[in-house]
């Protein structure tokens, strides 16, 4: 029976390696449908799946989804910048919330944690039965949640490897740590090895032509407002939310090195009426943004198995640099490129 999250930080060499690349999102759907992309070939053990990173200690752990808040009271966050991915969800009252992965790194303190939504599901779905952590959510949502392939990490099943900070005002003030969830991950079964998420490009590779220079993207999802601007001498996009640099609690500002924007569709809950629930399996428009580049193209996902595939305008599969990526998930003219 799935189960529903603390720090332990590893050391991972800033190398990069070439990783196998699909020639086309059909054949990172059908990588994910055969099995092939639930664990790392012989050669590629090296390298870290989500990031594409090379380290000489790579770990064969399970994927940890940790549900962080983005409320104003919530940040500055902790942990967010040690996560190999991020997903940013619209949630209730146009407010948005992180389902943050850790593979390659670890957080000693990460949060604050808040509840899982059905937009969590599909996101799950990608990682080969991750450990997931969250606060819980209502008697609907984990009814459902059921159906998922997970490890419950949550609050609700080990409350001990969570706790309130008292400097925080509740809701937004409860923490745990990677480590943590990992020992309460290994008592509840384990899971698997997350897949090669991202078609890689071949280390020292430029852009292709079809890649823009630009200034970075600006995102409004509704009650939040984010801007990506580019910074060389930092090598990743500044985050900014809401007027203000987004910082973590140790004030490194979040500038991810990759940042994919997935324009989706939302749907009503079936768990809860009242909250947006992002639909992850189909096609739309999609960003994809690096080394102060922009990429216009599409995404594909054909089943909830699958892996997300992304195409340029031509059809030809967009391949990342190795580094963390931020995956924006917003809807439709909520966008807006800023050129040079």
């Amino acid at each position: 029976m799935p189960t529903s999250t603390t720090t332990q930080e590893l050391n991972a060499p800033n190398e990069i390696a070439v990783v196998t690349v699909p020639s086309s999102s059909q054949d990172l759907e059908q990588q994910a449908d055969d099995g092939v992309a639930s664990t790392l070939p012989p050669a590629q053990r090296d390298i870290w799946p989500l990031t594409g990173v090379k380290g000489e200690a790579v770990r064969d752990w399970p994927a940890l989804v940790v549900k962080i808040d983005n409320h104003d009271r919530a940040r500055p966050q902790f942990g967010i910048n040690l996560a190999d991915v991020v997903f940013e969800e619209i949630v209730e009252g146009g407010l948005t919330r992180f389902a943050a992965v850790f593979h390659s790194q670890g957080a000693d303190i990460v949060g604050p944690i808040r509840s899982v939504r059905t937009s969590d599901f599909d996101l799950l779905r990608n990682f080969n039965r991750p450990l997931f952590a969250n606060s819980g959510g209502n008697e609907a949502v984990l009814e459902l949640l059921r159906d998922v392939d997970y490890v419950d990490v949550s609050s609700n099943a080990d409350f001990d490897s969570y706790r309130r900070l008292t400097q925080r005002q509740s809701p937004h003030n409860l923490v745990t740590s990677t480590k943590s969830l990992r020992l309460v991950g290994d008592d509840r079964g384990g899971g698997g090895n997350p897949p090669l998420l991202f078609a890689r490009r071949n280390v020292g590779d430029p852009p292709p032509d079809t890649a823009v220079a630009v200034k970075g993207v600006d995102i409004s999802y509704g009650v939040t407002n984010v801007t990506y601007r580019w910074d060389q001498d930092r090598n990743g996009w500044i985050r900014s939310q809401d007027g203000s640099l987004h910082v973590d609690v140790a004030g490194v500002v979040v500038a991810p090195e990759i940042v994919i924007v997935q324009i989706i569709s939302y749907k009503r809950s079936s768990a809860d009426g009242r909250s947006p629930e992002a639909v992850l399996v189909g096609e739309g428009s999609a960003l994809i943004l690096y080394e102060g580049h922009i990429i216009e193209g599409f995404w594909e996902r054909q089943t909830a198995t699958a892996l997300t595939g992304y195409t340029d305008r031509s059809g030809e599969a967009i391949t990342l640099p190795p580094g963390n990526t931020w995956v924006a998930l917003p809807r439709v003219g909520q966008v807006q490129i800023v050129e040079e």
